[in-house]
């Protein structure tokens, strides 16, 4: 056995025991402002049960063992933080940074591909949030038989912009250029995991060149941790009357689905969901962000009824 060991954070407790006793060092690698270890939800409940503790979402139930101990007096002395990253256009990455580091994150260099010339409205500012706001109810998510949500209109708004980037030839030949045969180039982040499958399930239906088949990955945020594309659609699904936040009240997944985009981020929800009450959660955090860039073209809000999209619709 090595006499030094590193461990990233996203063992759970049981795995961090265990290879902690293999090494007289050990250190520590992760980010707790992402997402942690994933505990099956049997697991949480019955973490729940014998804790005693009453709670109607077992997302608030479970602290890292990584942000306990980086959080620690000994971790305040002994820790370090690796503040630059290299993975985001520098809008995304200020936006990531202001909305969930404190500031503290910077932007390293990184060359972005010459290929945002003539394209889509949507994409044509690093960040943009499509606003489905001005759809009133028809913005609004329906909930399924396993709790599950599902956003239609949020949906159609997707749908639409990948058949406006499929229809683009020179656009969508450079993007593929830019990444390895059969890597995806256009990542679809879903919140919920109906939504998931409501989007590939339309997808499926269209026609599309097999080409840009390839260049399409739809998933959930969970899957999504330390994976990357150059273009990320963020579908937020959750739209209602009461304006409850569920689990998007908790930072960490919408950091993780934010920082996947490399060069382009899209939000698609409804703004007003993330105003007045909800306007200190994460996603309020955002707006409000965006919002505040407004002067500068590489942030934007745009209104569905407002993107003027040519050919997207059929």
């Amino acid at each position: 056995m090595g006499s030094e060991m590193c461990i990233r954070d996203s063992s759970i407790a049981s795995e961090l025991a265990i290879a902690m006793q293999s090494g007289k060092r050990v250190l520590l690698v992760g980010d707790h402002k992402q997402l942690p270890p994933l505990y099956s939800e049997p697991h949480k409940k019955a973490i729940a049960r014998k804790l005693g503790i009453v709670t109607n979402d077992s997302e608030d139930l479970l602290q890292s063992d990584f942000e306990r101990a980086f959080e620690s007096g000994y971790g305040k002395e002994a820790g370090a933080k690796l503040l630059t990253q290299y993975r985001m256009a520098e809008p995304i990455g200020d936006l990531v940074s202001q909305c969930f580091y404190k500031g503290e994150l910077v932007t390293g260099n990184r060359k972005i591909p010459d290929i945002y010339q003539n394209i889509p409205n949507v994409l044509k500012s690093v960040v943009t949030w499509l606003d489905t706001s001005p759809l009133g109810k028809a913005s609004h998510h329906t909930e399924s038989k396993n709790n599950s949500l599902t956003n239609r209109v949020e949906a159609d708004e997707i749908i639409s912009l990948l058949k406006e980037i499929a229809n683009n030839d020179k656009f969508t030949t450079a993007l593929s250029e830019t990444v390895k045969d059969g890597e995806p180039v256009i990542g679809v982040i879903c919140m919920y995991g109906e939504q998931k499958r409501h989007i590939r399930k339309k997808f499926n239906e269209q026609t599309w060149d097999d080409d840009f088949k390839s260049l399409v990955k739809i998933d959930t945020v969970d899957s999504y941790q330390g994976k990357e594309n150059r273009i990320i659609i963020l579908s937020i699904t959750r739209s209602c009357s009461d304006l409850s936040s569920g689990f998007l009240r908790l930072p960490n997944r919408i950091n993780v689905a934010l920082s996947r985009a490399m060069d382009r981020l899209v939000i698609v929800g409804a703004s007003q969901m993330w105003k007045g009450k909800n306007a200190n959660k994460p996603l309020g955090t955002v707006i409000k962000y965006i919002e505040s860039q407004k002067d500068q073209s590489n942030y934007k809000m745009l209104n569905v009824k407002s993107t003027q999209r040519q050919g997207a619709k059929r």
